[in-house]
């Protein structure tokens, strides 16, 4: 009564051996048919990728940009000149100071003393 099918046990493993072997063909074929697997199995002026073929480093274009600096020296220069002659000038108040400005007179004696004296403090 409780016995197993052994026919369909053994169709079943059969079936699993097929398919393992056809899995390791198909890694052995696609193993085989890889043209580096790594940067030493291609040439000096190439790299092995990521679908194991080799390719070409790319080749890296330095742009050089030249900038004419004669006229933004030039209008540094100007504005250097213009600032100088505008520093030079002297204010308009300070004419008017300069023109005000007399010889000083000679003051009188005004000094008193800041306290006035009570009949207790002797001032010296």
């Amino acid at each position: 009564m409780g016995g197993f099918n052994k026919k369909a046990e053994a169709g079943l493993v059969a079936i699993l051996v097929i398919i393992i072997v056809f899995l390791f063909f198909g890694w052995l074929i696609n193993v085989s048919q890889r043209e580096c697997r790594t940067n030493k199995d291609c040439s000096s002026e190439s790299y092995c990728g990521s679908d194991f073929s080799c390719h070409q480093y790319p080749s890296i274009q330095k742009t050089v940009v030249q900038y004419s600096l004669l006229w933004p020296a030039v209008i540094i220069g100007m504005a250097i000149v213009a600032a100088a002659f505008i520093f030079r000038q002297p204010k308009q108040e300070t004419r008017a100071v300069v023109e005000k400005v007399r010889e000083p007179e000679e003051v009188t004696d005004i000094s008193e003393p800041y306290y006035k004296s009570d009949s207790n403090i002797k001032v010296p």
